[in-house]
């Protein structure tokens, strides 16, 4: 509701700044171009009276008649008495709105030629009084069409959301059919008693084992759908060097055989949630830890500048090179039997990619220096 009002505040501005400078254009240039032809008139009288200045009377009335000016034409005395020679209907001596041109003659006598600009300001106030109604009508068009425009958008932008969940469901149901399967079969044969009670015990470990890995793909899949939906997150301020330093330590803790070299710029300070950009970061480790030999080294950096830069790298095998630079879509696995080898649920790099893009930031996966996998993130700091 708050972005509708503002984008409707900001159409009505935008439309009235561009009617005020077009539509106020137009009037000054009518105006200005009516001005111009009265000088015009003016300048015309006044340079046939230079012709003769002994005759200026006869030459100014002349002037006047031949070329069909509008305009009154007087004499003025040094001592200050004025006597109309010509009057123009709508060009009083005595009125206002006039444009007056004093012209001096011999024996220090004026002549005094005036055009009115009654008419002109009266359509100068029509025309900024149609401008006014203008710019009103074009507000409300413009309203219009905006709602209008922002309804389609909100449908489209809801036609998308919907696609999505229905992919989000369709992969969810796909992620879980395999484990589904293993439980039904391991149960049905549980349910026969066709199995000595040493495969009887075995059976109940792959079942049990099975079930934690759903639970496991189930938070997984929690964590996807919230991080999919719009306006559940808080965000704060966190100090992004020191969240990164506490994950490195935790992960030296638990992979001791790991040698990790880290390059962390202390004042990398941003706003978004803690709990994701953790997860993030733990997501990349647990991933080093369970897919590389157990010497890899590890480097992890942290660098602030207009962005906040993450690089998690290692020495391991990296990924299939087709994987390089390749866009994380949906619930996407880039090498499913690396998941059931280790018992993770193999959405890891599906929640890292959704956890960066709710902080509008990138994701990039490349070939590291090292020779294995490096992980590249960018994000705004506000």
């Amino acid at each position: 509701m708050k972005n509708r009002t503002r984008q409707l505040i900001s159409t009505a501005l935008i439309t009235s700044i561009l009617s005020i400078l077009i539509g106020g254009f137009a009037v000054v240039s009518t105006y200005r171009s009516q001005i111009a032809i009265i000088d015009k008139h003016l300048d015309q009288v006044e340079s046939d009276i230079r012709v003769n200045p002994m005759d200026a009377i006869s030459i100014a009335l002349l002037s006047i008649e031949q070329n069909n000016f509008d305009l009154t034409l007087g004499f003025a005395t040094p001592s200050g008495e004025v006597t109309i020679l010509r009057e123009s209907i709508s060009t009083p001596l005595d009125g206002d709105d006039l444009r007056v041109r004093n012209i001096p003659i011999p024996e220090g006598d004026v002549l005094v030629v005036a055009a009115s600009l009654v008419e002109i300001n009266r359509s100068l106030d029509i025309n900024l009084w149609r401008l006014l109604i203008f710019i009103i009508l074009a507000n409300i068009l413009a309203s219009i069409a905006s709602s209008l425009l922002s309804r389609s958008g909100a449908l489209a932008q809801e036609r998308a959301q919907r696609q999505k969940m229905q992919e989000f469901i369709g992969d969810a149901a796909h992620e879980l059919r395999t484990p589904m399967t293993v439980v039904k079969g391991y149960a049905e044969l549980l349910k026969g008693k066709q199995l000595d009670p040493e495969r009887e015990s075995a059976a109940f470990d792959r079942l049990n084992s099975e079930l934690k890995r759903m639970d496991f793909l189930i938070s997984d899949l929690l964590m996807l759908a919230q991080l999919g939906e719009e306006g559940n997150i808080d965000f704060e301020r966190i100090d992004i060097a020191q969240l990164v330093r506490e994950n490195v330590s935790d992960f030296k803790e638990i992979a001791p055989t790991h040698p990790v070299t880290t390059h962390i710029d202390a004042s990398a300070v941003m706003v978004g949630s803690e709990k994701y950009l953790q997860r993030f970061i733990q997501n990349a480790l647990t991933n080093i830890r369970l897919h590389t030999p157990a010497s890899t080294s590890v480097q992890v950096s942290v660098k602030a500048n207009k962005q906040i830069t993450i690089i998690i790298e290692d020495s391991g095998p990296g990924l299939p090179p087709e994987s390089y630079g390749e866009k994380i879509r949906g619930l996407k696995r880039f090498d499913r039997s690396r998941s059931r080898d280790t018992g993770g649920t193999g959405l890891g790099m599906s929640i890292m990619n959704a956890v960066i893009e709710r902080h509008k930031g990138s994701f990039t996966l490349r070939k590291s220096e090292l020779g294995g996998l490096a992980i590249e993130v960018h994000l705004p700091r506000t």
